[in-house]
């Protein structure tokens, strides 16, 4: 019955009711935050054991692993900023520094 008054009120009044269900219907925004990226260097003795070990605790803090190195000992990891120290901090790590662009000219 009120939507009934509704349309019988005026066009424009009609006008914002359907547009107003359209708006209901649209998916809601997200956000996202990317983390800092950092490349991990283990220690020259470390031992593939312990190198999944300092993977498994960059995971327990929040990071993704994104890259495994076979050249060095190490891998790359989207990081919190505010967790990267305890990073540096594990018994296997020999480095931990910021995943930048290298250019040679």
């Amino acid at each position: 019955m009120f939507i009934r008054r509704i349309r019988t009120l005026s066009p424009s009044l009609r006008f914002l009711s359907a547009n107003t269900q359209s708006f209901s219907n649209r998916p809601k925004p997200t956000t996202t935050t990317t983390m800092p990226s950092y490349i991990v260097t283990c220690k020259d003795d470390a031992t593939p054991e312990q190198i999944e070990a300092a993977k498994q605790h960059a995971k327990d803090q929040g990071g993704t692993i994104g890259h495994e190195y076979t050249l060095i000992k190490g891998f790359s990891v989207s990081f919190p900023e505010d967790s990267v120290q305890t990073l540096s901090s594990h018994e296997h790590v020999k480095d931990v520094e910021a995943d930048q662009e290298m250019r040679t000219q």
